[in-house]
């Protein structure tokens, strides 16, 4: 690293680190304070909190959990990256949320991300011996991944089998002024009209939609969520569920933006929790009465409609629909990203990252699937050589 970095800080708490949220405004809700808050009330995991510091205050931010016994298994590095014998590492970017990021100021240059980025990694293996060097980096979005790749070249050696692809997540990036704008500009004319048959059938349901916050729905909300959680095969209880909505409550109440759907006599048909940060508003959970509300156009409602409506009030740029259900939010305007994981010693063939990204393909609308897969496979035909200067941070570079 070529040039002069201030101190790097340490915290046991992100309220120990001053301009956390200053640094994080830009970055995913995942990254807030808040959220991290909220994470940290696990009783599992150790969190630690590193800054880099100069003399105007805090430059780039970085969570880092050592957690060897996480019991969550799309947080484990050797179910995630199928290597039984990874073992443990330090989780950096985050501990839950499945989307994670660099924690800079815009406009960085991608050199001096880089550098900042390293410094902070240097410095959380210093403090964390326990670790023994190893470490992973999960949930990166495809432009913070070169980022991360880059910074990890500045501490050492990193083939391109060491970057992972993980998952995929999915956006809806707003058009024009309102909804109609971005339904107008759905590519195929069979989506624009289901969208408004969707709208119609919502409105002939007797279905009225309420927004409120975390904190009101906490009681009435946690069946309709256990009741998604069985239907998926999950064995959490609807206590489990209270419990975890109402820890969020006590945390996030005043970033929570809920949309109920109740039926002439009030009951709670289903709901959607979304939580507002910087220009985004991120979907988070969703719950639903299936008895009351057996049709998708309530779940398009709570899921889609209504968080849209909200986006253009607030002049928000875009709606993060999250995981799983590629093929129901595609089908609503959603584009689907990769996100990828970069783990210093732990490499997987070239072929593994190809026959993931087809096997994700296989949840998405042809041609969203198409576009998925050609995504992956620029991405892996643009590495530059092993002798490519490591400050660059375009494209893996092995």
């Amino acid at each position: 690293m070529s040039r002069h970095l201030g101190p790097v800080r340490h915290a046991r708490a992100v309220d120990g680190i001053p301009g956390w949220d200053a640094l994080a405004t830009a970055s995913p809700f995942y990254l807030s304070a808040p959220w991290l808050r909220f994470v940290d009330t696990s009783p599992t995991g150790e969190p630690h909190y590193f800054a880099l510091q100069d003399g105007t205050g805090t430059v780039a931010g970085l969570p880092v959990h050592w957690n060897p016994r996480e019991p969550h298994s799309r947080y484990q590095p050797a179910t995630v990256l199928r290597d039984q014998g990874a073992g443990p590492a330090l989780t950096v970017g985050g501990r839950r949320g499945y989307c994670s990021a660099v924690l800079l100021p815009p406009g960085r240059s991608p050199a001096v991300a880089a550098e900042h980025t390293a410094a902070l990694l240097a410095g959380a293996l210093d403090e964390l011996p326990q670790a023994r060097g190893r470490w992973w980096w999960p949930y990166l979005g495809p432009e913070a991944v070169d980022t991360v790749v880059a910074a990890a070249r500045l501490l050492g050696p990193l083939t391109a089998e060491e970057v992972h692809l993980v998952g995929a997540d999915c956006v809806v990036d707003l058009v024009g002024e309102s909804p109609e704008d971005l339904r107008r500009s759905l590519p195929a004319k069979q989506r624009r009209t289901n969208w408004q048959r969707e709208v119609r059938r919502f409105a002939e349901s007797g279905l009225t939609v309420r927004r409120t916050r975390l904190s009101e729905v906490c009681e009435e909300g946690a069946p309709l969520l256990a009741q998604v959680q069985w239907k998926y095969g999950h064995d959490e209880t609807v206590e489990d569920q209270r419990s975890s909505l109402s820890r969020q409550a006590e945390h996030l109440d005043h970033l929570s933006v809920v949309f109920e759907a109740r039926d002439a006599r009030g009951r709670l048909a289903g709901f959607s929790l979304c939580y507002e940060w910087g220009g985004e508003l991120s979907l988070r959970l969703v719950g639903f009465d299936y008895a009351t509300a057996p049709d998708s156009a309530t779940y398009a409602q709570v899921m889609l409609h209504a968080p849209l409506r909200y986006c253009y009030e607030r002049g928000l740029r875009r709606l993060h629909l999250g995981t799983e259900s590629y093929e129901a939010k595609c089908r609503r305007g959603a584009r689907v990203r990769p996100l990828w994981a970069v783990a210093p010693g732990v490499p997987g063939p070239k072929s593994a990252v190809l026959d993931r990204a087809h096997r994700l393909a296989a949840a998405l609308p042809a041609t969203e699937a198409a576009l998925f897969v050609e995504a992956v496979r620029t991405r892996l035909a643009d590495r530059p050589s092993d002798t490519q200067d490591t400050s660059e941070t375009s494209g893996f570079q092995p």
